[in-house]
């Protein structure tokens, strides 16, 4: 498919969907042919408005009319289920939103569909592709920060109706980012405190390839708080709800510090004064950067990433969480 668009449909046309993936397609190559959604009158509106020509209220009657090359699902994850099962059964990548699927057990079905068909799943853990992680990213990866020793990681919220819901809908996002920046997770700790029906996580986890990770996961916060802190070997990364990155070097020796007037931190925020592409929040956010991501890779044939096997890793460790006691520290039974 090398220098084509890719042709492209898509499954949901919810609040989430119009405002984070459709308006994101504007910067990818996929070209948008065919919208389904259960409400019709709802997907003919998101279609008119993003330019698909034709509009479905059964998304297995899309998959069976129309000529796609990959088609994207955004909804609940029983949806994400169902919906991403048909599309790979029809011989067509997948883009899912996260989580993949209600449980582990599903995402693990997700993974053989795509594997038996011989196509990729890419799940939207859109936080890998945000701007200010990209940049943490690659100044971790430089061989002057040394080893990842620590990181530490807020991501809280506002209140969830149930813990299982609090996991899989927000938790999911800060276990994919610490694993993203540190490796797979190969042992952890966790306590968790119900509060008012909601609840307190911390986790403190030690991963395969570099340090240990403190994560703390609250659904007692306004709005999201997010941070990130990776410090290496006396250097330092922060990371403030997406907008603000610090990146403190280390320096050689404690003269060095005395021996010089300038700051050795590099600060970098997005310039909201001129109205460039990289201000969009779209792209700061990560949204547009999974979208051309995955266009990119259906087009060349390389790998999606975060793939099934990213959904499949984080919803083991969401298993985990969710099924670990409360009210004490235990270890984590992350299951095979």
């Amino acid at each position: 498919m090398n220098g084509q668009m890719v042709r492209f449909a898509m499954v949901g046309a919810g609040a989430h969907a119009s405002e984070a993936i459709y308006p994101a397609l504007h910067y990818t190559d996929l070209r948008l042919v065919a919208v389904a959604d259960i409400d019709k009158d709802r997907a003919g509106v998101v279609g008119r408005r993003f330019g698909a020509s034709r509009i479905y209220s059964d998304f297995e009657e899309m998959l069976e009319r129309e000529d796609l090359d990959a088609v994207g699902v955004v909804g609940p994850p029983e949806l994400h289920y169902k919906a991403g099962i048909a599309v790979l059964e029809s011989g067509r990548h997948l883009f899912v939103e996260k989580p993949p699927a209600v449980d582990l057990e599903q995402t693990l079905r997700l993974k053989a569909a795509a594997s038996c068909n011989g196509l990729q799943v890419m799940v939207g853990f859109m936080k890998r592709h945000a701007s200010a992680y990209v940049r943490a990213k690659e100044i971790a990866e430089r061989p002057e920060f040394g080893l990842k020793t620590v990181l530490r990681l807020n991501y809280s919220h506002f209140h969830y109706s149930s813990l299982r819901e609090h996991i899989i809908y927000m938790t999911v996002h800060g276990l994919d980012l610490a694993r993203y920046f540190m490796g797979d997770i190969r042992s952890a700790s966790v306590m968790k405190r119900e509060l008012d029906g909601n609840f307190v996580i911390a986790l403190l986890a030690q991963h395969e390839r570099d340090g240990i990770s403190q994560i703390t996961l609250s659904a007692h916060e306004p709005r999201v708080q997010e941070s990130v802190e990776i410090a290496g070997e006396s250097s330092l990364i922060q990371v403030n709800n997406l907008s603000e990155l610090r990146y403190h070097p280390a320096a050689a020796e404690l003269d060095d510090l005395r021996s010089t007037d300038e700051t050795m931190t590099s600060l970098w925020f997005p310039e909201f004064a001129i109205p460039l592409e990289g201000t969009n929040s779209l792209i700061l956010q990560g949204y547009a950067g999974e979208l051309r991501h995955f266009g990119r890779s259906v087009i060349c044939g390389t790998a999606v990433s975060p793939s099934i096997d990213d959904g499949v890793a984080v919803m083991r460790v969401a298993e985990a969480l969710f099924e670990a006691p409360a009210g004490r520290i235990a270890a984590l039974r992350i299951p095979d």
